[in-house]
């Protein structure tokens, strides 16, 4: 199963796209701030497939940062920036990044990373499965 971590500043908007991402038996792990996500980039470097990321984490660094640096790590690795300010991206962010606009639905999200990662029905649960 493909591994995904989100970088979400905001703890309601992070429980609700968890929430989305179990529902759909995505692996999904999540950090709250830029800090956190460094942590988890230099234990797990080459540990993920899929980051998703605000942009604007509040104090620190942005996530066009985070994004840097896990691709740094994992040459690899998609990138989905998750913003209101979707005029910054071509400035900012890193190649083959791709941006998804707030407002959305978490499972409009959950939806997309299963399409940028290519995951087939055969590689995930039935939707009413528990998650693990």
């Amino acid at each position: 199963m493909a591994r995904i971590l989100l970088v979400e500043d905001e703890a309601d908007i992070r429980e609700l796209i968890e929430d989305a991402f179990a529902e759909r038996g995505l692996e999904l792990r999540s950090a709250a701030s830029d800090r956190a996500a460094y942590e988890i980039l230099e234990a797990e470097a080459g540990g993920y497939e899929l980051l998703i990321t605000d942009i604007n984490l509040g104090e620190g660094t942005t996530g066009f940062d985070v994004a840097r640096r896990a691709r740094q790590l994992n040459g690899s690795l998609r990138v989905i920036y998750i913003t209101g300010h979707a005029a910054h991206m071509g400035r900012f962010g890193v190649d083959g990044g791709e941006m998804f606009p707030k407002p959305f639905r978490p499972a409009e999200l959950a939806e997309r990373a299963v399409q940028v990662l290519d995951i087939g029905a055969r590689d995930l649960p039935p939707q009413d499965a528990p998650p693990n």
